[in-house]
C-alpha cells in the first residue's frame, strides 16, 4: 500500500485525505426516490456566496437545525395538500413531533398575560401542556364546550385577553365534530386567531384553511407517516411571514426540527396517504356498525353513523368520516381494563393512524394525566375505549373485538 508520502500516480492526495473527502459530481446523481440527507452542515463554492447566504440575500441550506432537504421536501408537500384546490398560499414547518409543533405555535402566538381558549375534549398531552406551561408563562387557559356557540361568544366578549382559539376536530378521543366556519367567524369578530389540530382527519379528509382557519397542526407521526416508523409534527399558516420568522425562530432556537431520517420516512408514508385513508374509513364504518349492535356497548362515537350527532356537519365539512372511533362500555373502568387484556389482533398502544388497528383505554392511558373531573366533564369517561381502525380485513378486526367483548 502506498503511504501518504508515496502517493499513487492516479491521485495527488494523501491516503487519509482520500478516505475523509467525498469527491463525486452531483450532476450524475439522479435518484428515483429522494435520498436521506444526513449532513449537519452545507458547504459553499466561495466566501462571497457564503456571506450572501448568511445575510439572507441568497437561498441555500446552512445548518440542519435550521433546515435540510428532507424537511423542505415534506414541508412543500404538506403546503400543497392543505391548500389543494384552494386559492390560498400557506407555509409549513416540520418538527420533531406533534408536541414540538404545538409548543412552537403556543410560544410564538401567545405572550405572558394572554389567554388561550381551548376544547376540553382534546389530546391528553395537549391538555397537560396547556395546564403546565400556561402557569409557567402566565397565560390563562380556558376550556369550553365548542358546540355551545353562545357560551363561546360570551367568553370572547368578556375576556379580551384571548388571542388564540384552539380546535381539535374530530376530537380525541370523543370523536366530536366542530363547525370550523362558525368558530372562525366568531373568533375573527373578536380579533382572535384560530388553530386546528387536523391529525385525525389529515388533509385528505379535511382542509381547515377552506373555512378561514389561521393555523393547522399535525402530529404527522400518525396518519401522514401511517406506519409508526418515526416522529414528526407540522405547523402550517396562511401568514407566511409569521411562520417563516416567528415560528421558524422558535424551531431554530429550540432545535426541534424533524430529523432527516424521520422526514424521509414521513415522505415514504405520504406516498400512499389517499389509498390508506380510503381503507381506514371503510373499515372504521364496518367496525362502528358492528359495535352499535353489541350488548356490551352503550354508545359508539363515529361520525359515519347516521345516528351520530355530528354526522351532518362531518358530511358537510369532511370528505369522509375518518379511521378513528370510540365507544362506551356499559360496565365502565373495569370493563375497559378487561377488554385491553383480552384483545389479540388489535395492538394495545396509545398511538393511532397506523396501517394496523390500535386500541387504548384513555382513562388509564392517554388521558391518565388529565384531572378526572375535567376529563369526565368533556365526555371522556372511565369506560371509553378509543380504536384506530387499520387496513386489515375488516372481518378479522371485528372477530377480535367480538371475542374480547
Amino acid at each position: 500500500m502506498k503511504t501518504k508520502k508515496q502517493k499513487a500516480s492516479s491521485s495527488t492526495k494523501g491516503f487519509a485525505t482520500i478516505t475523509s473527502q467525498d469527491d463525486f459530481p452531483l450532476k450524475n446523481i439522479t435518484p428515483h426516490v429522494a435520498p436521506i440527507f444526513t449532513s449537519s452542515t452545507y458547504v459553499y463554492e466561495s466566501a462571497e456566496k457564503a456571506q450572501k447566504v448568511f445575510e439572507g440575500k441568497e437561498d441555500a441550506f446552512i445548518y440542519s437545525r435550521w433546515s435540510h432537504p428532507n424537511a423542505e421536501l415534506v414541508e412543500k408537500k404538506l403546503e400543497q395538500l392543505e391548500t389543494f384546490g384552494l386559492d390560498i398560499t400557506a407555509k409549513a414547518l416540520v418538527f420533531s413531533s406533534g408536541m414540538a409543533a404545538l409548543s412552537a405555535l403556543f410560544q410564538s402566538v401567545l405572550k405572558p398575560g394572554d389567554a388561550l381558549l381551548a376544547q376540553g375534549n382534546i389530546y391528553g398531552t395537549s391538555v397537560d401542556y396547556f395546564n403546565h406551561y400556561g402557569k409557567e408563562y402566565g397565560i390563562e387557559v380556558i376550556y369550553a364546550n365548542f358546540s355551545d356557540i353562545k357560551q363561546l361568544e360570551e367568553i370572547l366578549k368578556k375576556n379580551r385577553k384571548v388571542k388564540l382559539m384552539y380546535i381539535e376536530t374530530p376530537s380525541n378521543p370523543t370523536i366530536r365534530c366542530y363547525d370550523l366556519a362558525t368558530l372562525n367567524t366568531i373568533a375573527k369578530k373578536y380579533g382572535v386567531k384560530t388553530a386546528v389540530d387536523n391529525t385525525f382527519a389529515s388533509p385528505y379528509l379535511q382542509q381547515p384553511f377552506k373555512f378561514g382557519i389561521d393555523f393547522i397542526l399535525h402530529s404527522s407521526t400518525k396518519y401522514l407517516n401511517g406506519h409508526g416508523t418515526g416522529l414528526s409534527g407540522f405547523v402550517l399558516g396562511k401568514d407566511v411571514s409569521f411562520i417563516k420568522k416567528e415560528v421558524w425562530k422558535i424551531r431554530k432556537l429550540n432545535g426541534t426540527i424533524c430529523a432527516p431520517f424521520d422526514a424521509w420516512m414521513l415522505n415514504v408514508g405520504l406516498k400512499t396517504l389517499s389509498l390508506r385513508m380510503e381503507k381506514h374509513c371503510a373499515n372504521a364504518q364496518a367496525v362502528a356498525n358492528f359495535l352499535l349492535q353489541h350488548k356490551a356497548v352503550s354508545k359508539v362515537n363515529y361520525l359515519g353513523l347516521k345516528t351520530d350527532e355530528g354526522h351532518a356537519l362531518a358530511k358537510k365539512q369532511m370528505r369522509n368520516f375518518g379511521g378513528v372511533l370510540s365507544f362506551e362500555l356499559k360496565e365502565g373502568y373495569k370493563a375497559g381494563k378487561k377488554l385491553m387484556q383480552k384483545i389479540k389482533l388489535c395492538k394495545l398502544t396509545a398511538s393511532l393512524g397506523t396501517i394496523d388497528t390500535l386500541i387504548q383505554h384513555p382513562a388509564s392511558m392517554s388521558h391518565y394525566f388529565v384531572p378526572k373531573k375535567q376529563r369526565e366533564a368533556f365526555g371522556i369517561s372511565d369506560g371509553l375505549i378509543r380504536l384506530s381502525v387499520g387496513i386489515e380485513d375488516a372481518e378479522d378486526i371485528i372477530a377480535d373485538l367480538n371475542q374480547a367483548l
